[in-house]
């Protein structure tokens, strides 16, 4: 089952948001927002390993009207994706079966959005204690 994580840092806080598949086959961030101001690298680690545990698959579609950022735009304390993203770093992390892959993202704006850097992606198996390392290390290269 393949299962989703979204790391974003902003201002000092790492912000990290489960993601599940819906029946549909698309992603959607749950509304749980871990947030971790000023956190160390074992935090960021435990967190993502936590939210991996929670990614699932076949939950409900949203309906179009819903507004999938507010849960962490709310955790963030703004009112808007576009004042969210201005300054924020963006890693993904995806799990399929025993492989982790952690990609950095470039910021390209609110209106734009996060772009994957796949150069600089790092894989690694599931359960590898260097995870938190990498997750920081993604963090950093991310723009």
């Amino acid at each position: 089952m393949p299962k989703r994580v979204s790391i974003y840092e902003r201002s000092g806080t790492v912000y990290v948001v489960t993601s599940h598949q819906t029946q549909a086959g698309f992603w959607v961030d749950d509304e749980g927002v871990e947030v971790l101001p000023g956190a160390q690298p074992v935090d960021v680690g435990n967190a993502v390993e936590a939210a991996l545990a929670r990614s699932r698959e076949g939950v409900p579609t949203p309906p179009p009207s819903a507004d999938l950022s507010a849960p962490l735009l709310a955790a963030a304390g703004v009112a808007s994706w576009n004042t969210f993203a201005k300054v924020a770093k963006y890693v993904g992390v995806r799990q399929n079966g025993d492989a982790i892959k952690v990609t950095p993202y470039r910021n390209l704006g609110g209106k734009d959005g996060f772009d994957p850097m796949q150069d600089k992606a790092i894989s690694l198996p599931a359960g590898d204690t260097g995870l938190a390392a990498t997750l920081v290390r993604a963090l950093e290269i991310a723009e």
